[in-house]
């Protein structure tokens, strides 16, 4: 199912046909060094992540994981997702996303987050976005910055990546206000 489309690209459930696209993103290590799960070993790990997924939309959550296709190529090039879903006064949600290092450098990212905006807005998710990262993986706090985040500050050695080592978060949010 179709969550919601940009100029380049879809955002949609993930399907079964995806694993080679995942796990072309997902095992390698450039990509995955400043996440939370470790870099795939095998096709299997995509195939294991996609079931997994597809579990869980069976629950109909109000977050989730979502594949990010380039119009017109049938081509997962990234993922998002909207976590830690926060009910209480008008809600507060997470994103995160992942781009494909061969698709990096050409505003698809932003795109995609500002068009990930826009969904919790118009679906009324929540009233507050945040996300963070890595301070050393700059070009994620570029798309944030791009994509209308507001830098909220720096909290020293909270976050832990999948090397298991600590690093200093960087935290932005956008509010339902300030989304076009």
């Amino acid at each position: 199912m179709v969550k919601y489309e940009t100029e380049r690209l879809i955002v949609r459930e993930w399907t079964e046909k995806d694993c080679a696209d995942l796990y072309e993103f997902a095992s390698d290590e450039e990509i995955t060094k400043y996440l939370h799960y470790k870099t795939y070993a095998s096709l299997q790990d995509a195939v294991d992540r996609i079931n997994y997924i597809l579990e869980m939309y069976k629950e109909e959550r109000r977050i989730g994981e979502f594949a990010v296709e380039l119009k017109g190529e049938n081509k997962v090039i990234g993922a998002v997702s909207i976590s830690s879903y926060k009910k209480a006064a008008g809600g507060s949600v997470k994103v995160g996303w992942t781009l494909n290092k061969k698709y990096q450098g050409k505003g698809y990212m932003t795109e995609c987050a500002i068009g990930l905006f826009k969904y919790i807005k118009q679906n009324k998710i929540a009233k507050r976005i945040e996300a963070t990262h890595d301070v050393e993986n700059v070009k994620s706090g570029l798309v944030m910055k791009r994509a209308g985040m507001t830098l909220e500050g720096i909290s020293r050695k909270a976050g832990e990546n999948n090397f298991h080592s600590r690093y200093d978060v960087a935290n932005y949010s956008i509010l339902e206000e300030e989304i076009e």
